[in-house]
């Protein structure tokens, strides 16, 4: 496969994906982090690179983000 190099820089996202499992671990805290006014993608960059690249974790980026909106709280709770 023969892949253009300039869109391999704007792309540099694979190296660093933090995947499902983690992000869907942390999530709560990118959230909040975000809510408080901090910089969540500065300190925790996997998690940002794979919200980027993963629609389906963006999605439950952007639902929680809502609910916290709404509701508040976005730590996960034990049943």
């Amino acid at each position: 496969m023969n892949t253009d190099p300039d869109l391999e820089a704007l792309l540099p996202t694979g190296s660093v994906d933090a995947g499902c499992a983690v992000s869907f671990e942390v999530l709560h805290r990118y959230v909040e982090q975000e809510l408080a006014g901090g910089h969540p993608a500065g300190s925790q960059p996997g998690l940002a690179a794979h919200l980027h690249s993963c629609p389906a974790c963006g999605e439950d980026y952007q639902g929680l983000l809502g609910a916290v909106e709404l509701f508040g709280d976005a730590s996960p709770t034990a049943h």
